[in-house]
């Protein structure tokens, strides 16, 4: 399993290279999930261990928001990743790279695991309800579906 200071930082060097711009704090959030997701979708087990929180905007990790917050950005993440990982990651880089902050966010609301972290919750109300890898399994396996049936890997 990885650390998952040392995806984000391996994300957020990868999308740098490709679009030689800085990724915004909402787009490395949800390439995060999606990463998670197909680490799921694919192995059956999440990449890496810290849950998402179902924030009003999509799903978000505590640990991210703090580098963002504070600015470093990922300056004092040591670790790497595995060669497996990196080609999961350019994986959704490839499909979720050119996507918008926004429209990630809103792909994001379409998901169950985020739904279910928001019941109970107003459209305004950040919440800090942990989203359940279960649910997040939930989508994974409804991801599949849909890309099986339209002959996409």
């Amino acid at each position: 399993m990885e650390n998952s200071l040392a995806v984000a930082k391996t994300l957020y060097g990868m999308y740098a290279e490709r679009f030689h711009e800085n990724m915004d704090e909402m787009k490395m959030h949800k390439l995060m999930y999606f990463a998670q997701r197909e680490s799921l979708m694919y192995h059956r087990t999440a990449l890496f261990n810290e849950d998402f929180y179902g924030w009003k905007y999509g799903p978000v990790l505590k640990s991210v928001r703090h580098e963002y917050v504070t600015g470093s950005l990922f300056s004092n993440v040591e670790d790497s990743v595995s060669s497996a990982t990196e080609k999961m990651l350019k994986s959704v880089l490839e499909r979720y790279g050119t996507v918008s902050s926004w429209k990630l966010s809103s792909l994001s609301h379409d998901e169950f695991s985020w739904k279910k972290a928001r019941k109970g919750l107003g459209a305004s109300e950040n919440g800090d309800v942990k989203m359940s890898l279960n649910a997040m399994m939930v989508d994974a396996t409804h991801e599949l579906a849909v890309r099986k049936m339209h002959g996409v890997r």
